[in-house]
Protein backbone atom coordinates (compact mmCIF):
# COMPACT_ATOMS: atom_id res chain seq x y z
CA UNK A 1 0.00 0.00 0.00
CA UNK A 2 1.66 3.17 -1.15
CA UNK A 3 1.61 6.48 1.24
CA UNK A 4 -1.37 8.02 -1.15
CA UNK A 5 -3.52 4.96 -0.30
CA UNK A 6 -3.18 5.46 3.46
CA UNK A 7 -3.72 9.10 2.64
CA UNK A 8 -6.84 8.32 0.91
CA UNK A 9 -8.02 5.88 3.35
CA UNK A 10 -10.11 8.80 5.70
CA UNK A 11 -10.08 12.53 5.38
CA UNK A 12 -6.92 12.46 7.90
CA UNK A 13 -8.06 16.41 8.66
CA UNK A 14 -11.04 15.75 10.38
CA UNK A 15 -9.64 12.49 11.89
CA UNK A 16 -6.85 14.39 13.78
CA UNK A 17 -9.26 17.57 14.68
CA UNK A 18 -11.97 15.64 15.99
CA UNK A 19 -9.02 13.65 18.10
CA UNK A 20 -7.91 17.00 19.64
CA UNK A 21 -11.15 18.01 20.13
CA UNK A 22 -11.81 14.57 22.31
CA UNK A 23 -8.90 15.09 23.69
CA UNK A 24 -9.79 18.36 25.39
CA UNK A 25 -13.26 16.67 26.52
CA UNK A 26 -11.20 14.33 28.80
CA UNK A 27 -8.84 17.51 30.53
CA UNK A 28 -12.18 18.96 30.80
CA UNK A 29 -13.75 16.65 32.40
CA UNK A 30 -11.03 15.90 35.20
CA UNK A 31 -12.12 18.46 37.63
CA UNK A 32 -15.89 17.50 37.78
CA UNK A 33 -14.69 13.64 37.82
CA UNK A 34 -12.24 14.46 40.65
CA UNK A 35 -15.09 16.37 43.00
CA UNK A 36 -17.44 13.42 42.37
CA UNK A 37 -15.06 10.55 43.52
CA UNK A 38 -14.68 12.28 46.77
CA UNK A 39 -12.45 10.20 49.03
CA UNK A 40 -13.04 7.22 47.39
CA UNK A 41 -10.34 8.25 44.52
CA UNK A 42 -7.52 8.29 47.35
CA UNK A 43 -8.76 4.81 49.07
CA UNK A 44 -7.84 3.11 45.55
CA UNK A 45 -4.16 1.35 45.52
CA UNK A 46 -2.96 3.34 43.33
CA UNK A 47 -1.83 6.63 42.96
CA UNK A 48 -3.94 9.32 41.52
CA UNK A 49 -2.10 10.78 39.32
CA UNK A 50 -1.42 7.19 38.16
CA UNK A 51 -5.17 6.21 38.09
CA UNK A 52 -5.88 9.26 35.76
CA UNK A 53 -3.15 8.92 33.18
CA UNK A 54 -4.20 5.49 32.96
CA UNK A 55 -7.80 6.34 32.11
CA UNK A 56 -6.47 9.44 29.92
CA UNK A 57 -4.51 6.67 28.34
CA UNK A 58 -6.91 3.89 27.70
CA UNK A 59 -9.65 6.96 26.29
CA UNK A 60 -7.37 7.79 24.08
CA UNK A 61 -6.88 4.58 22.23
CA UNK A 62 -10.57 4.50 22.10
CA UNK A 63 -10.38 7.53 20.31
CA UNK A 64 -7.73 6.58 18.27
CA UNK A 65 -9.96 3.68 17.30
CA UNK A 66 -13.46 4.94 17.16
CA UNK A 67 -12.84 7.88 14.99
CA UNK A 68 -10.70 5.98 12.52
CA UNK A 69 -13.77 3.55 12.47
CA UNK A 70 -16.05 6.36 12.18
CA UNK A 71 -14.80 7.94 9.16
CA UNK A 72 -13.68 4.78 7.19
CA UNK A 73 -16.97 3.24 7.56
CA UNK A 74 -18.96 5.98 8.15
CA UNK A 75 -18.56 6.48 4.28
CA UNK A 76 -19.37 3.44 3.23
CA UNK A 77 -22.91 3.11 4.90
CA UNK A 78 -23.88 7.22 4.55
CA UNK A 79 -22.99 8.32 8.09
CA UNK A 80 -21.22 11.47 7.92
CA UNK A 81 -19.44 14.72 9.48
CA UNK A 82 -20.84 17.22 7.03
CA UNK A 83 -19.84 20.52 8.64
CA UNK A 84 -15.90 19.01 9.12
CA UNK A 85 -15.87 18.03 5.83
CA UNK A 86 -17.49 21.10 3.98
CA UNK A 87 -14.91 23.36 5.66
CA UNK A 88 -11.92 21.20 4.65
CA UNK A 89 -13.24 20.41 1.21
CA UNK A 90 -15.42 23.82 0.22
CA UNK A 91 -13.84 26.40 2.76
CA UNK A 92 -17.58 27.35 3.64
CA UNK A 93 -20.12 25.85 6.56
CA UNK A 94 -22.96 23.58 4.76
CA UNK A 95 -25.86 25.23 2.65
CA UNK A 96 -28.12 23.93 5.27
CA UNK A 97 -25.99 24.54 8.61
CA UNK A 98 -28.50 27.24 10.00
CA UNK A 99 -30.87 25.26 10.03
CA UNK A 100 -29.53 21.98 11.08
CA UNK A 101 -27.59 23.89 13.75
CA UNK A 102 -30.94 25.42 14.93
CA UNK A 103 -33.04 22.15 14.96
CA UNK A 104 -30.29 20.60 17.16
CA UNK A 105 -30.35 23.07 19.92
CA UNK A 106 -34.11 22.47 19.73
CA UNK A 107 -33.85 19.05 20.32
CA UNK A 108 -31.34 19.60 23.28
CA UNK A 109 -33.41 22.18 24.56
CA UNK A 110 -36.56 19.57 24.53
CA UNK A 111 -34.37 16.60 25.67
CA UNK A 112 -33.60 18.84 28.93
CA UNK A 113 -37.21 20.10 29.74
CA UNK A 114 -38.67 16.92 29.21
CA UNK A 115 -36.40 14.67 31.59
CA UNK A 116 -36.47 17.60 34.15
CA UNK A 117 -40.28 17.06 34.02
CA UNK A 118 -39.98 13.73 34.46
CA UNK A 119 -37.73 14.04 37.02
CA UNK A 120 -39.27 16.44 39.27
CA UNK A 121 -43.01 14.88 38.70
CA UNK A 122 -42.47 11.24 38.24
CA UNK A 123 -38.96 10.26 40.11
CA UNK A 124 -38.54 12.57 42.81
CA UNK A 125 -41.09 10.10 44.35
CA UNK A 126 -38.74 7.23 44.72
CA UNK A 127 -35.40 8.99 45.67
CA UNK A 128 -34.18 13.03 45.69
CA UNK A 129 -34.12 14.91 42.96
CA UNK A 130 -31.43 14.39 39.77
CA UNK A 131 -29.76 17.94 40.30
CA UNK A 132 -29.10 17.40 43.57
CA UNK A 133 -26.81 14.22 42.67
CA UNK A 134 -25.51 15.87 39.41
CA UNK A 135 -25.10 19.18 40.56
CA UNK A 136 -22.69 19.25 43.34
CA UNK A 137 -19.80 20.18 41.82
CA UNK A 138 -19.41 23.85 41.18
CA UNK A 139 -20.62 25.77 38.35
CA UNK A 140 -17.11 26.13 36.58
CA UNK A 141 -16.71 22.37 36.62
CA UNK A 142 -20.07 21.46 35.34
CA UNK A 143 -19.59 23.78 32.51
CA UNK A 144 -16.46 22.27 31.49
CA UNK A 145 -18.02 18.52 32.09
CA UNK A 146 -20.47 19.60 29.76
CA UNK A 147 -18.81 19.62 26.69
CA UNK A 148 -17.01 15.99 27.89
CA UNK A 149 -20.06 14.38 27.67
CA UNK A 150 -21.65 16.10 24.81
CA UNK A 151 -18.58 15.00 22.47
CA UNK A 152 -16.99 11.99 24.10
CA UNK A 153 -20.71 10.48 24.04
CA UNK A 154 -21.28 10.92 20.53
CA UNK A 155 -17.70 9.94 19.50
CA UNK A 156 -17.94 6.49 21.08
CA UNK A 157 -21.18 5.71 20.94
CA UNK A 158 -22.38 7.21 17.77
CA UNK A 159 -19.47 7.88 15.44
CA UNK A 160 -17.76 4.36 16.99
CA UNK A 161 -20.51 1.97 17.90
CA UNK A 162 -23.32 2.93 16.41
CA UNK A 163 -21.06 3.47 12.64
CA UNK A 164 -20.21 -0.16 13.41
CA UNK A 165 -23.47 -1.68 14.20
CA UNK A 166 -24.75 0.04 10.73
CA UNK A 167 -21.89 -0.87 8.94
CA UNK A 168 -22.89 -4.56 10.23
CA UNK A 169 -26.67 -4.12 8.83
CA UNK A 170 -25.41 -2.80 5.92
CA UNK A 171 -22.89 -5.99 4.80
CA UNK A 172 -26.68 -7.71 5.43
CA UNK A 173 -28.63 -5.20 3.15
CA UNK A 174 -28.31 -1.77 1.36
CA UNK A 175 -30.90 0.38 -0.09
CA UNK A 176 -31.49 1.48 -3.28
CA UNK A 177 -28.53 4.04 -3.21
CA UNK A 178 -26.05 1.32 -1.65
CA UNK A 179 -26.17 2.80 1.91
CA UNK A 180 -27.49 1.26 4.80
CA UNK A 181 -31.50 0.72 5.01
CA UNK A 182 -33.71 2.43 7.60
CA UNK A 183 -34.42 -0.71 9.53
CA UNK A 184 -30.70 -1.39 10.12
CA UNK A 185 -29.83 2.81 11.08
CA UNK A 186 -33.18 1.90 13.80
CA UNK A 187 -31.58 -1.73 14.99
CA UNK A 188 -28.08 0.12 15.79
CA UNK A 189 -29.40 3.38 17.24
CA UNK A 190 -31.40 0.71 19.62
CA UNK A 191 -28.72 -1.67 20.20
CA UNK A 192 -26.81 1.59 21.20
CA UNK A 193 -29.40 3.03 23.75
CA UNK A 194 -30.07 -0.51 25.21
CA UNK A 195 -25.90 -1.37 25.70
CA UNK A 196 -25.40 2.49 27.12
CA UNK A 197 -28.29 1.89 29.83
CA UNK A 198 -26.96 -1.89 30.61
CA UNK A 199 -23.32 -0.58 30.93
CA UNK A 200 -24.26 2.12 32.98
CA UNK A 201 -26.43 0.10 35.24
CA UNK A 202 -24.15 -2.72 35.81
CA UNK A 203 -21.24 -0.24 36.27
CA UNK A 204 -23.30 1.99 39.06
CA UNK A 205 -25.06 -0.67 40.93
CA UNK A 206 -22.90 -0.51 44.21
CA UNK A 207 -22.27 3.04 44.49
CA UNK A 208 -25.11 4.54 43.42
CA UNK A 209 -28.77 4.46 45.00
CA UNK A 210 -30.91 1.72 42.59
CA UNK A 211 -33.63 3.87 42.12
CA UNK A 212 -31.48 7.00 41.03
CA UNK A 213 -29.28 4.33 38.57
CA UNK A 214 -32.24 3.57 36.81
CA UNK A 215 -33.56 7.09 36.49
CA UNK A 216 -30.29 7.84 34.84
CA UNK A 217 -30.44 5.38 32.73
CA UNK A 218 -34.13 5.61 31.66
CA UNK A 219 -32.86 9.66 30.58
CA UNK A 220 -29.73 8.28 28.77
CA UNK A 221 -31.84 5.80 27.39
CA UNK A 222 -34.65 8.19 25.64
CA UNK A 223 -32.15 10.79 24.94
CA UNK A 224 -29.99 7.92 23.19
CA UNK A 225 -32.15 7.28 20.79
CA UNK A 226 -32.65 10.84 19.96
CA UNK A 227 -28.97 11.72 19.75
CA UNK A 228 -28.74 8.61 17.81
CA UNK A 229 -31.67 9.74 15.13
CA UNK A 230 -29.85 13.25 14.57
CA UNK A 231 -26.52 11.78 13.61
CA UNK A 232 -27.94 9.40 11.71
CA UNK A 233 -30.10 11.98 10.00
CA UNK A 234 -27.57 15.15 10.33
CA UNK A 235 -24.18 14.15 10.73
CA UNK A 236 -21.69 14.32 13.53
CA UNK A 237 -21.48 17.76 14.85
CA UNK A 238 -24.76 18.36 15.26
CA UNK A 239 -25.49 15.20 17.89
CA UNK A 240 -22.76 16.81 19.43
CA UNK A 241 -24.56 20.06 19.06
CA UNK A 242 -27.45 18.50 20.80
CA UNK A 243 -26.05 16.71 23.48
CA UNK A 244 -24.18 19.44 24.41
CA UNK A 245 -26.78 22.02 25.00
CA UNK A 246 -28.93 18.92 26.86
CA UNK A 247 -26.36 18.87 29.41
CA UNK A 248 -25.51 22.26 29.66
CA UNK A 249 -29.39 22.75 30.39
CA UNK A 250 -29.18 20.13 33.25
CA UNK A 251 -25.99 20.71 34.68
CA UNK A 252 -25.85 24.83 34.36
CA UNK A 253 -29.02 26.33 33.57
CA UNK A 254 -31.18 23.53 35.60
CA UNK A 255 -28.57 23.03 38.01
CA UNK A 256 -27.81 26.70 38.92
CA UNK A 257 -31.34 27.67 39.54
CA UNK A 258 -32.81 24.90 41.36
CA UNK A 259 -30.17 23.36 43.13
Amino acid sequence: MSFKDIRDIVDWNIYWLLFMVAEFSLLAALPYGITMSGDALYDLAMAVPTILATQFARSTVIFLIGIFTGLYLGKKVGLKTPVLSSLFEDRRLPSDFKDSFRFSILMGLIISFVIIILDTLVFTRYSESLLIFLTTPPLWQRFLYSFYIGITEEIVLRFFLMTFLVWITWKIKKNSEGKATEIGAWISILLVTLLYSTIYVFLSRETMDPALVMRIAVFNGMSSMVFGWIYWKKGLEYSIISNTTATMMLFVVFGTLFH
